[in-house]
């Protein structure tokens, strides 16, 4: 039902000077429901991403078909009137169509206010996947929206730049959010080297990543746009066959050819076990690789995503608060491990 309410009324966007309440709301986005009133129920669904005011499911009956209708709204406040990532993302109509690896749910809709974004999209149901078990297909994806999302914006007119300006991953207000800036996590490393001896000085050597990251940064900047999703977590990701649904696009960002690798290998190294971390990554690269288009230069797209790897390994592995988690559970060998093969990149990437 909701894939027809799709095909019949597009992702449109409304822009209004006040809210309006949900039935009206549903209505305007979707007018083929006509005027009768809707007996809507709604539950919340967790939503903690910045900015994130709630996130709901709505289910009602379709006045006219009898049929059950299921959609998800979410709100994002603005700050100082300027909309968000996500709402710019669901309003680039066509940038992923033709997907054959990944499906994105249907978006039915944007409501623009001055104090917020309201997104409305299709539901969809399945499994949440072992993140290690969809290491190829997940692969397969991300190489297909890579090279999507890259003709997309190729292909927008200059009246478009200040937008996908704004969107890119190398402004100042995403680059200094602090998880992608590990280094001011160190003084916990010291301090843990001088109660723990296997962590003794660490610290100095993990400052060798400052200016590997600065030119793998620089380099990076220059390589080709495309929009990355940046969240590959389970609760992103939806087994639904053939596919898998890829959903909440709340960190979107105009990023850069192996971004999504990076950020999906940053998570599965933060929360695996070394072994299962290491057997999904190597079956992540071969897909990979072997997927790229051909427009691509594969050593730059591999380059970005040890880049974005490190970004995020490097700030989630030495914060305070993973230190103190390793502790509790008496996990400091497996923190050690991780930390071992982190520091074993630098003489790769001081030789490339």
């Amino acid at each position: 039902m909701n894939a027809t309410l799709h095909s019949q009324a597009g992702c449109k966007t409304l822009y209004r000077w006040h809210s309006a309440s949900l039935e009206d709301n549903l209505h305007s986005l979707l007018p083929q429901l006509g005027h009768a009133p809707l007996s809507i129920t709604t539950r919340e669904l967790a939503g903690n991403a910045s900015f994130v005011n709630y996130v709901r499911h709505h289910q009602f009956v379709h006045p006219a078909t009898g049929r059950k209708v299921q959609l998800v709204e979410k709100s994002i406040r603005k700050l100082a009137f300027i909309g968000s990532q996500e709402a710019r993302f669901h309003r680039a109509r066509g940038m992923l169509e033709g997907s054959q690896h990944f499906r994105h749910p249907a978006c039915l809709g944007v409501i623009e206010t001055p104090w917020e974004s309201l997104i409305f999209t299709e539901f969809v149901r399945g499994k949440v996947p072992r993140m290690q078990v969809i290491a190829r297909p997940l692969a397969l994806g991300i190489a297909e929206l890579e090279s999507l999302s890259h003709h997309y914006i190729e292909a927008q007119p200059l009246s478009k730049a200040p937008l996908l300006w704004s969107m890119d991953f190398y402004r100042p207000w995403f680059l200094l959010r602090p998880r992608f800036n590990f280094a001011r996590c160190l003084p916990a490393l010291h301090q843990l080297g001088q109660t723990d001896d296997r962590f003794r000085g660490l610290t100095d050597a993990f400052k060798g990543f400052e200016p590997l990251l600065a030119r793998d940064a620089a380099a990076a900047r220059h390589s080709p746009r495309c929009i990355s999703h940046m969240d590959y977590l389970r609760k992103n990701l939806i087994v639904n066959r053939p596919r898998l649904q890829l959903i909440d696009w709340s960190e979107v960002k105009v990023g850069r050819v192996g971004f999504d690798g990076g950020a999906y290998l940053g998570n599965m190294f933060r929360r695996k076990e070394m072994s299962v971390f290491l057997s999904a990554q190597w079956r992540f690269f071969e897909t990979y690789s072997a997927a790229l288009a051909p427009n691509f230069d594969t050593e730059d797209a591999m380059r970005n995503v040890r880049y974005m790897f490190l970004l995020n390994a490097l700030f989630h592995c030495l914060r305070p608060e993973t230190i103190t988690e390793y502790q509790e559970k008496e996990r400091m060998p497996l923190l050690r491990e991780k930390y071992d093969y982190l520091l074993g990149l630098i003489p790769e990437m001081t030789d490339a």
